[in-house]
């Protein structure tokens, strides 16, 4: 029996993304993540000073101790501290608090709540990861994620179907907000696609009521790659840069042109 035909995709996830410079960009999160096998060399103080010591912007070091636990299912479920020692991880942070490096075993992270744009993010990145390479010195990456949460806020928009210019007519339900009128709270959909081999892409969206009773739309991109092979640190960050093309694809089939260029 054949196997089904793998037609090539179009439309918006194929298309060469803007790339526009927002000078206020609605970028409440970015994370990145890099899973590996479990490389217990990651929970060694030296090597996450070394780490710590590569990176070309000031941290603080602190120290978290993680306690597994063991679970009998059986006709009564039980909980037990696990007899494997508890393992260390590590965080740096900026000074400000607003970017956060995150070490351990079977990963590392970078994510900041003060988004600077691609460039600097991803210098940031590549040195993280360069240095991991050197000091833990995994042999495999197992998955590469990269998330960008929007949280959008205008001040034109003063009723749930207020969002009708500024979010794209493929995600936006204005029939649904309409009906909901004033007893709307918050409203979630998600949607997701496969961009390519190997690739994924998960859109969160919707409307939320923010404090003040501010009507905020939150567009939450969680891209990634998924499947073993072999860990080197410019392969990882070309993933990255077509985890990003794939961000960028998705905030521009989600929101329109005017509300592009009201953050520009």
């Amino acid at each position: 029996m054949k196997g089904a035909e793998v037609k090539p995709v179009s439309g918006w996830l194929t298309r060469e993304p803007e790339d526009r410079h927002l000078s206020s960009p609605p970028v409440a999160l970015v994370v990145c993540q890099v899973r590996h096998e479990t490389e217990y060399a990651a929970s060694d103080a030296s090597r996450a000073l070394r780490i710590k010591g590569a990176l070309d912007w000031p941290t603080e070091l602190t120290e978290n101790l993680v306690q597994g636990v063991n679970v009998a299912v059986g006709q009564f479920t039980g909980f037990s501290a696990s007899q494997t020692p508890a393992m260390r991880t590590w965080q740096l942070k900026s000074q400000d608090g607003t970017w956060t490096v995150s070490l351990q075993p079977d990963h590392f992270s970078l994510e900041t709540t003060r988004y600077g744009g691609w460039s600097q993010f991803r210098d940031r990145l590549t040195q993280l990861a360069k240095a991991v390479g050197e000091h833990v010195a995994p042999a495999l990456e197992h998955r590469v994620g990269l998330r960008y949460v929007n949280q959008i806020s205008h001040p034109d928009v003063l009723s749930p179907v207020d969002w009708r210019n500024f979010i794209s007519e493929e995600l936006f339900q204005e029939r649904l907000y309409a009906d909901l009128g004033d007893s709307f709270r918050a409203a979630m959909q998600v949607v997701e696609a496969i961009p390519s081999a190997h690739h994924s892409l998960v859109i969160r969206h919707g409307l939320q009521l923010g404090q003040g009773s501010e009507l905020t739309y939150v567009l939450d991109n969680d891209s990634a790659r998924q499947g073993s092979r072999q860990f080197d640190v410019e392969s990882i960050m070309n993933t990255v840069d077509q985890l990003h093309l794939d961000s960028l694809r998705a905030f521009e089939m989600g929101t329109t042109e005017t509300l592009r260029d009201h953050f520009a």
